[in-house]
């Protein structure tokens, strides 16, 4: 039951953004600092924001498909902070492009992503990946991987 119904919350979650579609209207980042995920719980403005964030690893395998084709992690982020695990969604475009690297324990790869709190205070933060890269023009940012 608990499954299902978080495949439903990012199901609607990928709906509401508009993300199954694609990112052609997302905002700029809220800023060029790596935020970690402890920094996201605990900031409650960056409901529907885009932040960046450095990925250490993924756990798991990716089987985790959500009903737009995107793959669902556990990532840890770089920060060696007392709280650096959040779970993270990969969109098959960006996954198409080869977005993520084999090994990220050897190197790791920053990623912009979009923030969305579930307003159960229980709930861990979805970040939804966007790009690797950004360019904002005229207050309009265009993400690519």
């Amino acid at each position: 039951m608990k499954r299902i119904y978080l495949g439903a919350l990012v199901s609607f979650t990928f709906c509401q953004f508009g993300l199954a579609a694609g990112n052609d209207s997302l905002p700029p980042p809220v800023s060029d600092r790596i935020y970690t995920f402890q920094q996201i719980e605990q900031q409650f403005d960056l409901n529907g924001k885009i932040v960046r964030i450095e990925i250490g690893s993924l756990l798991g395998d990716g089987k985790s498909h959500l009903p737009n084709g995107a793959l669902r992690y556990i990532a840890e982020d770089t920060s060696k902070g007392a709280m650096p695990f959040g779970q993270v969604a990969f969109p098959p475009e960006g996954l198409r492009n080869g977005a993520l690297p084999d090994d990220l324990k050897k190197s790791p790869a920053a990623f912009y992503f979009r923030v969305h709190l579930f307003p159960d205070p229980n709930a861990a933060a979805l970040c939804i990946a966007v790009g690797r890269q950004v360019s904002v023009a005229n207050g309009k940012a265009i993400y690519s991987w």
